[in-house]
């Protein structure tokens, strides 16, 4: 018997010996480096399938560099099936027909479609909240995709008198940063937020000094001097008293609302100042052609806006400015606040289209 524990038997025919079947078919060394050697089989095998399958799509690629492997992503085809939920748009948008004052209109006609176009709305922004005060100095806000107000936002406001509370609000529970503008008051000795800046310039249709002795600049030219020219500007506030017109006349001339977001203003018709009468100061005589061509260059200026993509969220009409027409009638106020979003920042599926069923809009 050999040392494998086989017995070794001499064959009849030939002169040599020849190892019989063993009682035991293999010994203890034998089997234990078949075990290793099955071991080794096995960890080879899994290793190999673990790096056949876990690899990104791109290893083996010659010209890649393995640094940048795991900075790759997955590879595009992926067998994660998409969410089926869809967001649900919080922009509804009227569809509009253009209508055209005509000649043969009376002035009274001309009024009526006026003063409906400040009443009616053309977006219901689900999100639409008030910011600063309920009531006059404060402004609404769209706070739905893509206009909510996320830092670093800006916002330009210009008109503060002595009332900061729309400015302290965006700054204090939105982080927006504020640029404040007013000629007419003196910088305070303390903001209530570092995010408050402010500036002793009016905004005009143009840069000068006016006769009042205040510096005055164009929207344009205000963005480019605080670095913002170019640059998507959240939100702009104007209340500027009736200098509003001629400025509305100048931003849309010269393209400065185009990274504007949202737009707000205070309205005044030539009436204001009918129903505010300065002491010492005489006013003309109301004239029935005068009033309709007052009213025919706002309605103009107003709907060149919309040229530019802006579409009426919500308004305000002033109740201390109310006067009875002499023309419909009709109770009237003499200032408007206006808000508007810029629907050209709206993306897929941000919003929907109504034709039939405007309901929504009241």
């Amino acid at each position: 018997m050999n040392i494998y524990g086989c017995r070794m038997v001499k064959p009849k025919k030939f002169g040599f010996k020849r190892m019989s079947w063993c009682s035991h078919r293999f010994g203890p060394r034998y089997r234990l480096l078949l075990v290793l050697c099955l071991l080794f089989l096995c960890v080879t095998i899994a290793f190999w399938l673990h790096y056949r399958f876990s690899r990104p799509y791109y290893r083996g690629v010659e010209e890649l560099d393995p640094k940048i492997w795991d900075l790759l992503g997955p590879q595009e085809k992926s067998t994660v099936k998409p969410s089926t939920t869809t967001r649900s748009p919080q922009i509804h948008i009227k569809k509009i027909s253009e209508i055209k004052i005509r000649d043969i209109w009376t002035v009274k006609e001309v009024e009526e479609h006026f003063f409906r176009y400040l009443e009616n709305k053309d977006v219901k922004c689900v999100k639409d909240a008030r910011l600063g005060s309920w009531n006059d100095g404060g402004w609404n806000v769209c706070l739905s995709p893509p206009y909510k107000l996320i830092p670093p936002c800006v916002v330009y406001s210009f008109g503060i008198g002595d009332d900061w509370h729309f400015d302290e609000s965006v700054a204090n529970s939105y982080s927006c940063q504020v640029l404040a503008f007013d000629p007419s008051i003196e910088a305070p000795q303390a903001m209530s937020s570092p995010l408050i800046k402010f500036y002793k310039i009016g905004l005009g249709d143009k840069n000068e000094v006016n006769s009042k002795g205040w510096k005055m600049k164009t929207l344009k030219q205000h963005f480019k001097d605080t670095g913002f020219w170019g640059k998507t500007i959240d939100y702009v506030k104007m209340d500027i008293e009736y200098s509003e017109w001629d400025v509305l006349r100048q931003v849309v001339r010269d393209g400065a609302l185009k990274n504007v977001k949202q737009l707000a203003f205070e309205i005044h018709t030539p009436e204001l100042f009918r129903i505010y009468k300065e002491k010492g100061k005489s006013f003309p005589e109301r004239l029935g052609e005068k009033d309709r061509a007052d009213f025919v260059v706002m309605l103009e200026t107003l709907r060149s806006l919309e040229t530019l993509g802006f579409r009426k969220f919500n308004y305000r009409l002033n109740p201390f400015g109310n006067y009875d027409s002499p023309y419909s009638s009709k109770v009237r106020s003499c200032c408007y606040d206006l808000h508007y979003i810029n629907t050209n920042f709206l993306r897929e599926n941000d919003s929907v289209i109504h034709t039939k069923d405007l309901k929504i809009f009241h």
